[in-house]
């Protein structure tokens, strides 16, 4: 995790992608759960997007975006 401890990752398959609930090992942003998908996008592309509440407002907030091409 974003505080070199230990996180756990669980989730589903949906489609091209896998969706995952990250649980933080301290409170990050406020709690201790993001999101994350790992996509494929296309014949050659990946995509890992992580998303978190926003501490201050409350808001869904994308955290990293990250597209990898082969």
């Amino acid at each position: 995790g974003p505080s070199g401890r230990p996180s756990a990752l669980s989730g589903t398959r949906k489609g091209n992608a896998i969706n995952l609930t990250v649980r933080w090992n301290r409170d990050i942003n406020g709690d201790r759960v993001a999101a994350m998908t790992i996509e494929k996008v296309g014949a050659n592309g990946l995509r890992l997007r992580t998303t978190d509440k926003d501490g201050r407002t409350g808001k869904t907030v994308v955290t990293s975006d990250i597209q990898l091409v082969r």
